[in-house]
C-alpha cells in the first residue's frame, strides 16, 4: 500500500522488516496501515525524525 507520495506503508525503509495493517476495527484499510506503520517506527525506531512529524513523510 502507498501514500499519495508514493511511500510504500507494507515495508520499513530502515530494516527492510514487513509492517501489516492494525486488525481490523471499523477504520479503513489505510487508517489500519498508517497505525501498523507508525506503531512499528515507535517500537523499533524511537529516534526516527518520522515520529516528530508524521504528516511531513505519509
Amino acid at each position: 500500500m502507498k501514500t499519495s507520495s508514493g511511500r510504500d506503508l507494507t515495508t520499513c525503509p530502515v530494516c527492510e522488516s514487513r509492517i501489516e495493517p492494525d486488525p481490523p476495527d471499523g477504520f479503513t484499510k489505510y487508517a489500519r496501515q498508517v497505525a501498523g506503520y507508525l506503531d512499528h517506527f515507535a517500537e523499533n525506531h524511537p529516534d526516527h525524525p518520522l515520529l516528530e512529524t508524521p504528516e511531513g513523510y505519509l
